[in-house]
């Protein structure tokens, strides 16, 4: 069982969500996240897709034991992979509570493996547990960052109910401005019926080409059109050096520190605080 790092405080909680795959929601969860540990925050990444691209781009395909359990069948000798404590498959779980893996004194995991897509189907109690126990989780950390399914269903629609905040990333393409409309509907009817205090932090353009694109330039302008000072001011531009820290398991700054990406992550973070009032 949790038994919390020491202290009591009212965290904030932020899911990364879009209803669409691709805009790089990992990774502005990611990087976000580090990010605002090395400022001397308490940090917790919870991965609440079974997918598990968070915690993959942590650990690699070396999954602690802690998030994966190995074990190994007395009769058969076959091996069998089940959730480990660290695992966020706990939070949808009554009278079960994952325990937070530690990366760094400030940074800490709730890893996922493919046994999180079971939640999907369970009833809406399940919801409620997970509201609950990141509620819990949020009084012994300054931040949470929820990384979320890029679709709705029982897995989202559980983080928009335990957030305070929600952080949509976008692409300038179509299918993505689609996607946070979409996104926005789903969070305005999970405030009304399960979460009053959720808020859109903001909406991020994520993998904008540094060059001028005349399409990304027209759907950035809808972008502001439609959204104005909800818009994030920082941009993430797209770079190789992005791919490549995601490969090595880094941020961009670990493996980049110099790049315009590294500098933009570190500007994010300065809105994100900013925003939060944190």
């Amino acid at each position: 069982m949790f038994t919390g790092l020491g202290k009591i405080i009212m965290g904030k909680v932020s899911s990364v969500s879009i209803q669409k795959g691709g805009p790089g929601k990992t990774t502005v969860c990611r990087n976000l996240g580090e990010e605002v540990s090395e400022v001397g925050r308490t940090v917790l990444l919870i991965d609440n897709d079974p997918q598990g691209n968070l915690t993959k781009a942590m650990f690699g395909d070396e999954l602690p034991e802690a998030i994966m359990k190995i074990s190994e069948s007395v009769t058969s000798g076959s091996q069998k992979a089940a959730p480990g404590v660290s695992n966020s498959y706990f939070l949808y779980e009554k009278d079960e509570m994952p325990e937070p893996y530690k990366i760094n004194e400030n940074l800490y995991i709730i890893g996922a493996t493919k046994h999180l897509a079971e939640m999907g189907t369970r009833a809406v109690d399940c919801v409620y547990e997970f509201q609950d126990k990141v509620e819990v989780l949020a009084n012994h950390f300054d931040d949470i960052f929820i990384d979320c399914p890029p679709a709705a269903g029982t897995l989202q629609t559980a983080a928009h109910g335990a957030s305070d905040y929600l952080i949509i990333p976008t692409e300038l393409s179509e299918d993505s401005i689609d996607g946070v409309k979409q996104q926005l509907e789903s969070a305005s009817a999970n405030k009304k019926r399960l979460n009053q205090k959720l808020e859109i932090l903001g909406i991020l353009v994520n993998g904008k080409d540094s060059h001028k694109i005349n399409i990304e330039e027209i759907n950035h302008d809808t972008l502001k059109d439609l959204y104005g000072d909800t818009l994030f001011n920082t941009v993430i531009t797209h770079s190789v050096k992005v791919s490549e820290a995601r490969s090595f398991n880094k941020t961009v700054k670990n493996h980049a520190p110099k790049s315009i990406q590294a500098k933009q992550f570190v500007a994010l973070t300065k809105e994100y605080l900013e925003r939060s009032g944190a």
